[in-house]
């Protein structure tokens, strides 16, 4: 599935297109598009490889978003569902200054990864998940052409997604 999208949020207009890379699911690509929609103010950057942007350079992985400053540091990297515990280490190493965030589809899979990172003993990672039947409910109204108008915020949305209300709330597990 690809994700083709008009963002009319606040007052800014954004064309944004998501493609799978290697093995993502659509769901994958759905929490990006979720991501982009509640982060939107920050303008992030989608990446699907570390070759995509210096700020990313001799590194091994990349973020599903992220945003940069005017040196071209990583200002905020984003991971949409569950990834490694040996990446978020890394990330948490060597972006020290970037905040880190995990958006997660279902509350179960974040107390999970909250639960894992507790162990791991990494606690600069926020983990913020979509209630309970909302994220389903989300995906029920994207098509692979979307158009997506309203006004979102870092923790809620109130949109229109192709003639669908949808309104919703991020839950921070961590």
């Amino acid at each position: 599935m690809k994700i083709r999208s008009t963002l009319h949020l606040g007052e800014k207009t954004r064309a944004l297109q998501l493609y799978p890379v290697l093995s993502e699911t659509d769901d994958h690509l759905l929490l990006k598009l979720a991501a982009c929609v509640f982060f939107h103010e920050k303008e992030p950057l989608v990446i699907s490889s570390p070759q995509q942007h210096p700020a990313l350079a001799g590194q091994d992985f990349a973020p599903d978003l992220m945003t940069v400053d005017d040196t071209n540091h990583v200002t905020f990297w984003v991971e949409c569902a569950k990834t490694t515990l040996h990446k978020l280490d890394k990330v948490t190493k060597r972006f020290r200054e970037a905040r880190i965030l995990m958006l997660m589809a279902h509350p179960h899979e974040a107390r999970q990864m909250a639960e894992s990172l507790a162990g791991e003993g990494n606690t600069r990672i926020e983990i913020w998940s979509f209630q309970q039947g909302e994220f389903d409910r989300c995906k029920s109204l994207v098509r692979e052409q979307n158009d997506i108008i309203g006004e979102a915020n870092e923790t809620s949305m109130n949109l229109v997604i192709n003639d669908a209300m949808f309104m919703t709330e991020l839950s921070r597990i961590r």
